[in-house]
């Protein structure tokens, strides 16, 4: 998965994340048969012990991200209690429909001819992508999936 640029621009944003102040809240996690995947444990602001592991992994790096929740004791991606109860967040369809994850634009393809709701060209998607998942947790956590 990924062009050579893209492998490259992913290993390069990687370590500028690593610099951003969020960065301090977050464990990043590599596995290198996936290219343009990386997994990172985070916890909302308001609950710093409720620890959630999310794997973030890009067919095509200018585009939405797949977002996945993981549960850390199995490393299973089908857990809805592995998932936080955020806006968008749906635990029980185990997806997140929001307009910058691939779930969300696959559940609304309308989204990718809309103004409000296509995926932006950002300069750095791997930074865009953990941002907001870290918006997320701090602005509208409000627990554990079922």
């Amino acid at each position: 998965m990924g062009t050579d640029f893209e492998r490259a621009l992913f290993a390069q944003q990687l370590e500028e994340v690593l610099t951003l102040p969020e960065a301090r809240r977050w464990t990043l996690e590599r596995d290198e048969s996936v290219p343009l995947q990386v997994f990172v444990v985070t916890h909302p602001l308001s609950n710093p012990m409720e620890l959630f592991k999310a794997r973030l992994r890009w067919r095509d790096l200018m585009k939405a991200p797949s977002l996945k929740f993981i549960d850390m004791t199995t490393g299973a991606d089908n857990n809805p209690a592995a998932w936080p109860k955020c806006f968008g967040f749906r635990p029980g369809s185990l997806d997140a429909c929001l307009p910058w994850t691939e779930e969300g634009h696959g559940l609304h393809p309308e989204w990718a001819n809309s103004a409000a709701n296509a995926f932006p060209q950002v300069e750095a998607p791997v930074q865009f992508a953990l941002l907001h998942l870290q918006s997320s947790l701090d602005n509208s956590y409000q627990g554990r999936g079922p």
